[in-house]
């Protein structure tokens, strides 16, 4: 059985899919990365965990309560934070279901943990042989036989293990037989019933990132480092970085964004464009920013760019030539200058030209 390893916060990213060695004793040695070598250096834990379960794609307000209550409980006791989190998502296993793009792929979703207050995160590899796991062997996988479990915090509908019989009575029972406690967080509830990835992800796939960013208590964003691009926008007077978003991360519909943008320190009002750009033929999906204001000066190619997205104000549209297209950009720019004055509080420009 294979699992990619915990990482506690500041430890680096590490190649997927690395076995963790298994077994232990009480205070059992806990993986972590070396990342000058291949193989795994151990540490011992012997304070207190506490633990939540669950795939969290998205950490949406609904799981952020459930990994606010997990880290209040590591803190009254001085223990530490620990989520074990999966990939690849269960219902690929479970259910048969084919692979689909992450709201928040595993990289991603272990930095937002992190900055929630986790201390460690754990990924588990998903397989055949881990659906099959009674509860207490898959805790003991985990986190090692014995380890010092002290809590572990759920959701209402939390089930787990073989034939999913981890319910919370029997997790209570367990925990009763092991010394650790089930708390059990409600769920959220929103204007629609409670919050879901599943209703999250059909927000963002049909272009309502302002819904999408009030589940999510945060704008939706796309990040990755700057590409090369044809070099059009520039040709047209409106220069963009083309994005190289992480393949596995969920792109919104096509259409034209009004974004807020952070590079090089500072943040930048933007429209970002989702789409295959078909008006010059046809051609793979792109995410492309253009800056607003920007006059850096040199090229951005390798820089990290975060876009987030604030408002889709229109979809994607193949255009006659370059002359409606830039007429079409120029009404872009307007609509988006109109929406940054409506708030009050939006951030600023950035200013200064990029370090060379």
């Amino acid at each position: 059985m294979a699992a990619r390893a915990s990482r506690a916060r500041g430890e680096p990213a590490r190649a997927r899919g690395i076995p963790v060695p298994g077994g232990g004793v009480r205070n059992a040695p806990v993986p972590s990365a070396d990342p000058s070598s291949s193989r795994f250096s151990m540490t011992r834990i012997s304070r207190p965990i506490a633990m939540t379960i669950g795939v969290f794609d998205g950490l949406h307000q609904g799981h952020q309560r459930v990994i606010a209550a997990t880290v209040e409980a590591a803190r009254s006791s001085g223990g530490i934070a620990w989520v074990t989190t999966f990939d690849p998502h269960p219902d690929t296993i479970v259910r048969g279901a084919p692979p689909r793009p992450w709201i928040t792929p595993p990289e991603e979703r272990e930095e937002l943990l992190h900055a929630m207050g986790i201390d460690r995160v754990h990924v588990e590899r998903f397989d055949r042989s881990v659906q099959t796991l009674p509860p207490a062997d898959f805790i003991d996988r985990v986190l090692g036989v014995g380890a010092p479990l002290a809590a572990l915090i759920i959701g209402p509908d939390f089930r787990m293990g073989r034939d999913r019989v981890g319910d919370r009575a029997y997790l209570e029972a367990l925990g009763r037989r092991r010394g650790f406690v089930v708390r059990e967080v409600p769920f959220l509830m929103g204007a629609s019933g409670k919050l879901s990835s599943t209703t999250l992800r059909g927000l963002i796939e049909a272009g309502s990132v302002e819904e999408a960013s009030s589940m999510l208590g945060r704008p939706y964003a796309l990040r990755g480092r700057v590409g090369s691009g044809a070099g059009r926008g520039a040709q047209l007077g409106y220069p963009t970085a083309n994005l190289e978003v992480h393949p596995e991360k969920l792109l919104p519909a096509s259409g034209i964004y009004i974004s807020n943008n952070n590079l090089l320190g500072a943040k930048w009002r933007g429209l970002t464009y989702v789409g295959r750009a078909e008006t010059f033929g046809p051609g793979p999906v792109r995410v492309e920013v253009h800056l607003l204001d920007y006059e850096g000066r040199g090229s951005l190619r390798g820089r990290v760019l975060s876009t987030s997205l604030m408002r889709r104000i229109r979809g994607d549209r193949v255009f006659e030539g370059p002359e409606a297209l830039i007429r079409a950009m120029d009404e872009d720019r307007a609509r988006a200058a109109e929406y940054w004055s409506s708030i009050a509080a939006a951030p600023g420009p950035g200013s200064g030209n990029p370090p060379d």
